[in-house]
Parts: C-alpha cells; sequence; structure tokens
C-alpha cells in the first residue's frame, strides 16, 4: 500500500549510513541473514525502528523461511498501526507453522485494534493454549474481557499475566479497575498499591487509588492519595466531584469551596462544580 512504500522510501533515503556500517560485514564475505538480523536487532535496540525494518527486510530477501525475521517484521508494521502489512507477516508465518504462539498473538493485537473482539480472544487464546508463558496475551486478553465486561474472566487474565511480570505497574493497575468495576473494592486498593510500588507511570494509579478509598468511606485517606497526585487545590476539588456524583452534595459544596480558597485562581471547573451541588442541594430535604 501507500503507507508501506512511505516506509520503505524513508528507509532506503537513509540506506547510505546503514550500508557504512555494514562494510564491517561486508568487506570479505557475503552478509547472510543471521547477520543482517543482528544488525536490525541493535538498531532496534537503539529505538531506531526504520533501519532495523530495512536490515530484517534485507534479511527475508536473502532467506524468506526465516519466521523469526518475518514475526519481528509483522511486529514492528504493527508498532506504526500499519495493521494490513501486519497481519500478512503474521499469516505467512502461521501458513509455514501453524503452532507458531507469537504470531497467534500479533493477530490477536490487529484484531483488537480494528476492535473484533471475539477474532482478538480466540487468536490470544490459542497463542496462551501454545505458550502459555506469554504475559502480553494474558494481559491482552484481560483487555479484551473488559471491553466486553466479562470482569471475572478479565481478573483471571491479569492475575495470570502479573505471576509472569510482578514488576509491571500496568498490569496491577488494570487488575485493579477490572477488581474495581466488580466491586471489590479490598482487592481493588490491593492492586494499586501493587502498582504504585512499580517503575510505571503513577499519576493514573494515583487517581485510582483515591476513588476506591472513596468506595470504601475512607474520603480523609483519599484526600491524602489525591494530594500526592497533584497540588491540594486539584485534590479537594477531586474529592469534591466524587462526593457529587454520590449525591453528597454538601460535602460536595465544603470540598468546592476549599478548593477555591486555597487557589482563588484556580480553574473554571470548581467554579463551574460548586454551583452544581448548591443547585443539587436545593432539591434535597434539610437534615
Amino acid at each position: 500500500g501507500t503507507e508501506y512504500k512511505k516506509v520503505m522510501k524513508s528507509m532506503k533515503e537513509n540506506q547510505g549510513r546503514v550500508i557504512q556500517e555494514e562494510d564491517v560485514i561486508t568487506k570479505k564475505t557475503k552478509t547472510t541473514a543471521q547477520e543482517y538480523e543482528r544488525l536490525g536487532d541493535t538498531f532496534l535496540r537503539q529505538g531506531q525502528k526504520e533501519m532495523a525494518f530495512l536490515q530484517y527486510d534485507r534479511a527475508l530477501r536473502q532467506d524468506p523461511k526465516q519466521l523469526g525475521i518475518r514475526y519481528k517484521q509483522g511486529r514492528l508494521f504493527l508498532e506504526k498501526g500499519m495493521l494490513d502489512e501486519a497481519r500478512r507477516e503474521f499469516q505467512e508465518i502461521l501458513k509455514g507453522d501453524p503452532q507458531y504462539a507469537l504470531a497467534h498473538e500479533g493477530m490477536g493485537w490487529i484484531f483488537f485494534k480494528r476492535n473484533e473482539m471475539d477474532a482478538a480472544e480466540r487468536n490470544l487464546l490459542r497463542a496462551i493454549q501454545l505458550n502459555p508463558q506469554l504475559w502480553q496475551a494474558h494481559h491482552l486478553l484481560g483487555v479484551v474481557y473488559d471491553r466486553q465486561r466479562r470482569f471475572d474472566q478479565a481478573i483471571l487474565s491479569y492475575h495470570r499475566a502479573v505471576a509472569l511480570q510482578p514488576d509491571r505497574g500496568m498490569i496491577h493497575n488494570n487488575l485493579g479497575i477490572s477488581l474495581f468495576l466488580s466491586g471489590q473494592y479490598e482487592k481493588a486498593m490491593d492492586s494499586f498499591h501493587e502498582a504504585l510500588k512499580t517503575e510505571d507511570p503513577k499519576g493514573e494509579v494515583t487517581n485510582n487509588l483515591a476513588m476506591t478509598l472513596c468506595k470504601l468511606g475512607r474520603y480523609r485517606e483519599a484526600l491524602d492519595v489525591f494530594k500526592k497526585g497533584g497540588n491540594e487545590a486539584t485534590a479537594y476539588n477531586n474529592l469534591g466531584y466524587i462526593y457529587l456524583r454520590e449525591g453528597k452534595n454538601r460535602e460536595a459544596i465544603d470540598a468546592f469551596e476549599k478548593a477555591l480558597d486555597l487557589s482563588p485562581g484556580f480553574y473554571v471547573r470548581a467554579y463551574e462544580n460548586l454551583n452544581r451541588a448548591k443547585a443539587a442541594s436545593l432539591d434535597l430535604p434539610s437534615r
């Protein structure tokens, strides 16, 4: 397609520099597919994905039966959003080896990105059946089940992914969200705490933890957590919004007023939320 031609054109414009680096390999002997693959891997580690693709493409011209190299090329297409090209590579792999688990996982990613959840589920289950150690397949399957609101199955998939990759905050966070949506707030809180122990970005996790604490009625703790994710005025505004959603209009008014006292120039949303809370409180009987 047009996108494929653009990528190839971009890579060929950089080809001169690649050839100079390859001279170390090619001065005396013809470069093998494996040598091109190693060079591609080096570029990939350096974040030069287009240059890596060029080496993998050369390797496959030397030896089209190298399914591992074809998989790497397919993954690069997938990361670039070139789903038709990625699908073609993965299908070519499966023609040569129907038991190639990573190609089934790749197909699962393609169907997921196309919002074809049933097909994504089938391919991911097949990948896991062939290789239960594929943590990304377990994790993505959890996301698929979340989209389908099949939270019990999502939780099971995330637990399997966590068992394989316990230091990835993203998995703990997604597990926490599924637990939250299924009403298991204590377990959700534990998952968010685990996510915060990792090196992954924590802003989203902090807010998720605070919202869970609110569900448990622990509003003071939630406020402290919101403060860790931003400034004090933002924390009171966030807490006020949760009070408002829960119908606690008087508490919402207090929180929004506190946000505005702390930061009179606070963004308009806090003032709008305050007016919403006051309007809602007029509809409630006095206590």
